[in-house]
């Protein structure tokens, strides 16, 4: 889910720059100036996003302080902390305003004061709850560990030639071993210039996460359970089409750490979901 920015339009100068230093940051953010269109119901738009976003940042500065929209949604947002016990209202100072009532006992960034130490807390607080490219999933036997990333320019003699790739470890105490897998996508030159055209406009992300869900769809279909029975790295290789480009996939795998003397049953299938679960939370789903 979007963090929201709850901001005076006054303010607008710094919010679009901070907001695009968060996108840059690959977190994903919520601006009404960026996501409302012609004939949309302001009240109902920001009302879904209040409520359905991660967290609020709120820009408190002279202007918001003053403004009775601003408060309604610094309100809401300390609603939802309450009901959900949980840290949702995040305060933002920008110049020397008074701090509302309820917001003095939270520990705020301050812009007024130190710019960049403002921004990396905002950036260090936000990382746990809006960062798509990584995380932790707890199974009932164990953990598994995930990254994403991207290949940032063209192949070149340093790369293998892969465009997209998600990583993820399995692991738990009571193992002895660890699952080392590695989904990674390989795409033609139309399908590649598709992709940074889209990270020029800062939605690689979202690009990798529409891949993903035509891969989950194949997986749908025909499940991936791969039986491993030592230690050599091994693959499974197959096409998936989506937005209107062809991408080889290619999930290597293999077994890490104490040999059991049993074959291990790996579930790559259900990686994929986990992964395109968790992304669709953090940014949103749907093509």
């Amino acid at each position: 889910m979007p963090i929201f920015i709850s901001h005076s339009h006054q303010d607008k100068d710094f919010v679009d720059n901070l907001a695009k230093m968060l996108v840059v940051a690959k977190h994903h953010v919520w601006v009404d100036r960026w996501e409302l269109k012609l004939g949309d119901s302001l009240t109902s738009r920001i009302q879904e996003s209040l409520t359905g976003s991660s967290a609020i940042l709120v820009i408190l500065s002279k202007s918001s302080v003053a403004s009775e929209w601003c408060k309604r949604e610094l309100n809401a947002g300390l609603i939802r902390e309450l009901e959900e016990k949980n840290t949702i209202v995040m305060p933002v100072v920008i110049d020397d305003c008074s701090i509302p009532l309820f917001l003095r006992d939270k520990l705020y960034a301050n812009f007024n004061k130190d710019p960049d130490e403002a921004f990396n807390l905002i950036d260090s607080s936000l990382a746990r709850i809006s960062n798509p490219t990584m995380s932790r999933f707890l199974q009932p036997e164990h953990k598994t560990d995930y990254a994403f990333d991207w290949r940032s320019a063209p192949a070149n003699e340093l790369h293998d030639g892969w465009l997209l790739r998600w990583t993820f470890i399995d692991h738990a105490d009571s193992m002895e071993f660890s699952i080392l897998s590695e989904c990674r996508i390989y795409a033609p030159k139309d399908a590649e210039e598709a992709f940074f055209r889209a990270a020029r406009n800062g939605r690689q992300i979202e690009f990798g996460r529409d891949v993903l869900a035509a891969i989950g769809a194949i997986l749908d279909r025909k499940p991936l359970v791969e039986n491993i029975e030592d230690n050599l790295p091994k693959f499974v290789a197959f096409q998936v089409k989506c937005m209107g480009q062809s991408f080889a996939v290619q999930y290597n795998y293999r077994r890490l750490g104490v040999d059991q003397g049993t074959d291990t049953i790996v579930y790559l299938d259900n990686h994929v979901k986990l992964a395109m679960d968790y992304m669709n939370s953090v940014i949103g789903g749907g093509q």
